[in-house]
């Protein structure tokens, strides 16, 4: 599943012929509110993210789904990150409502991750509603009532995320596009705490009205969270109407298209995508596995601390341990957020401003104590990248070496680091790659310098030395603004100042927007403290070189993300159908409609069939899950690997 960190481009259409628009774009209130505004929305969809997988996954084994159905199941996540997004973007390009082309499908989008979420908690009181209760019908259909809203979640909440960040690149010039992408940065993380955090929480004793079970009331919850931003989103951000829309590409051309791309990529841009596919082999079982792990460890020791004379445990005793067994599980995943939370603020100011800094680049203007100290301690944002997938793969190691919830959660939370890099360096050096090779005017098929070649300004202002900021683009801190053609800087760049602190956004200008040219910035006031209302809101500049196909490149690296997802899905069905044979139960007779379990990530299978007291099952029971994390590791080691090797590269250039 791709959702929560994904950068949707604007495919430019170099050959098409002109749009045709009525009304300005804007966002209401105060200047300084309009960035939260427009990207307020993703915070709704991570939290909808956080939940599908903390209750997904342990719901559909206690319907009595074996481990290896359900990891077929999750298929649905790749799948529609690889079909929606596109295609919901082909749609609304040229979609001519009077409300706009975003926010239809935004709203409506909206609305279908509502039904789907309510009919994923309420399957089983739907399933009464065609079958009697308690009968072999009324599972069956459950079931199939469960896995139908699993597809329709990820298909739909995939096409809310595309429209919320096109929004912004339709919405905000190009300058503030690396401030939007901070805030961007900032609500999901934000959303993935408040997600997992929900997960420590009784909620039917807290709003028994919303529902019965845990899952009952979270469905809600999330579902009116998720309904309410976008709405406030869509009053909030008025859209230019597409009055004459241009002839669009076939899927069958851009198809074409994208293989004719695929095979003339610059040599950094195919060890960037060759690297994503390694490791998100290792990053799918770790997004949806966790909790599977964590209350392993737990049931484990529990079982483990028990003599053979111990009486039965109780069906109230089995309910209480399910509860803390997917409660731990999802502290663990709560930490790993908070960690990447902190992570995504501090780590661009520890990234190098060129590859000749050797640790020791001036950053100018600090006034903190994180940027003295990052001025001390520079590393390469390639070779940070590396360090991210060593350690992941160091984490993936240990998942077999503890044996205690403790070390488990701890080596969760670590990976939360690694996790911060992987939503930020490879879309950064792409946004690089395509920059720099624009501005060099290199051929497709040669390797390129990840350096700042910014022209000079040829305007009667340019002659300014004050204006001349040398920072370098695999920095993230600096911006890059339109050009006209003629040399000249295009309005709406002079009149919106840059936010270089927001390292994470700087992708932006580029990744979602495929006219995003090399040019100067200004530095002297931050992009909050600007009024977007008076910069004029569309870029007509023709895009060149690389920066015109930063859509298709986009589309390219999304495939190298999307690709492993299947394979490791498919490893993870073999591995579960071999060491966790089919353990099926009556949906009925696992989980009352009454109980509380609580969020977590991945698996909470009946206790009676998983867990059964014999210490040598106990003692193998998780290893399952150890075998993927495993096999996870030894991919992201092959990642850390060919990311070394691009650093060593990139620092020498």
């Amino acid at each position: 599943m791709t959702g929560g960190f994904s950068f949707v481009p604007v495919t430019s259409d170099v050959d098409g012929g002109a749009f045709s628009w009525k009304g300005v774009s804007r966002i209401l209130g105060p200047p300084w509110a309009h960035l939260p505004i427009i990207s307020v929305g993703l915070l709704g969809v991570q939290i909808f993210w956080s939940i599908e997988m903390s209750y997904a996954s342990p719901y559909l084994l206690s319907l009595g789904m074996s481990k290896a159905s359900m990891a077929i199941v999750f298929i649905a996540g790749p799948l529609s990150g690889l079909i929606m997004q596109p295609f919901i973007g082909v749609l609304a390009d040229n979609c001519t409502s009077r409300w706009g082309r975003r926010r239809p499908f935004m709203l409506g989008g909206a609305i279908l991750c509502v039904l789907s979420m309510l009919l994923l908690g309420f399957t089983r009181p739907v399933a009464t509603w065609f079958t009697a209760r308690d009968t072999n019908a009324n599972d069956s259909l459950t079931v199939f009532l469960a896995v139908l809203s699993v597809y329709l979640i990820d298909f739909s909440i995939n096409a809310v995320q595309a429209v919320d960040r096109a929004i912004m690149v339709d919405t905000l010039p190009s300058a503030a596009q690396p401030s939007a992408n901070a805030w961007a940065a900032r609500m999901l993380g934000v959303g993935s705490v408040v997600g997992f955090f929900v997960g420590n929480i009784n909620l039917p004793a807290l709003f028994p009205f919303l529902g019965s079970s845990e899952l009952e009331v979270l469905s809600v919850i999330v579902s009116l969270t998720l309904l309410g931003v976008h709405i406030f989103v869509a009053v909030c951000v008025k859209e230019r109407i597409l009055v004459n829309p241009r002839r669009h590409k076939t899927f069958l051309r851009e198809f074409r298209e994208m293989l004719a791309t695929m095979t003339t990529l610059p040599r950094v841009i195919k060890h960037v995508c060759l690297i994503q596919f390694f490791a998100w082999i290792g990053w799918f079982p770790v997004l949806f596995y966790t909790s599977m792990y964590i209350g392993d460890l737990y049931k484990h020791s529990f079982y483990a601390s028990r003599s053979p004379g111990d009486p039965e445990l109780s069906a109230e005793e089995l309910e209480a341990l399910e509860e803390q067994a997917t409660r731990l599980g999802s502290r663990a995943l709560l930490f790993s957020s908070l960690v990447t939370l902190v992570a995504t603020f501090v780590l661009p100011y520890f990234v190098s401003e060129s590859a000749n800094d050797n640790g020791h680049a001036r950053l100018r203007g600090a006034k903190n104590f994180i940027k003295t100290l990052a001025s001390r301690f520079k590393i390469h944002l390639a070779m940070l990248w590396a360090f991210s997938h060593a350690l992941f793969a160091v984490c993936m190691v240990m998942t077999g070496l503890v044996d205690s919830v403790f070390g488990g959660t701890v080596v969760i939370a670590v990976t939360g680091f690694a996790w911060a890099v992987t939503q930020w360096a490879p879309f950064s050096l792409l946004a690089t790659a395509i920059l720099t090779s624009a501005s060099l005017g290199s051929s497709a098929g040669s390797s390129i310098r990840l350096t700042d070649q910014r022209t000079p300004l040829r305007s009667g202002d340019a002659g300014d030395s004050d204006d001349e900021v040398d920072v370098v683009i695999a920095d993230e801190r600096s911006a890059f603004l339109a050009r006209d053609d003629d040399g000249a800087d295009s309005r709406r760049a002079d009149a919106y100042e840059v936010n270089t602190d927001d390292g994470i956004g700087q992708v932006s200008s580029v990744m979602s927007n495929s006219a995003a040219r090399v040019s100067r910035i200004s530095v002297r006031a931050t992009a909050d403290e600007v009024d977007e209302e008076n910069v004029p809101v569309d870029d007509e500049h023709q895009a060149h070189g690389l920066s015109a196909k930063a859509g298709i490149i986009l589309g390219i690296h999304n495939i190298f993300i999307v690709l492993p997802q299947f394979v490791i899905t498919a490893i993870a069905a073999v591995i579960f159908s071999i060491f966790d044979p089919q353990k099926h139960v009556s949906g009925h007779s696992v989980v009352p409609l009454n109980t509380n379990a609580t969020a977590s990530a991945d698996t909470t299978a009946p206790p009676l069939l998983l867990w059964p007291r014999d210490s040598e099952d106990v003692e193998t029971a998780s290893d399952s899950v150890v075998y993927i994390f495993w096999i996870a590791g030894a991919s992201a080691t092959i990642a850390f690997a060919l990311s070394w090797r691009l650093a060593r590269e990139l620092q020498h250039q």
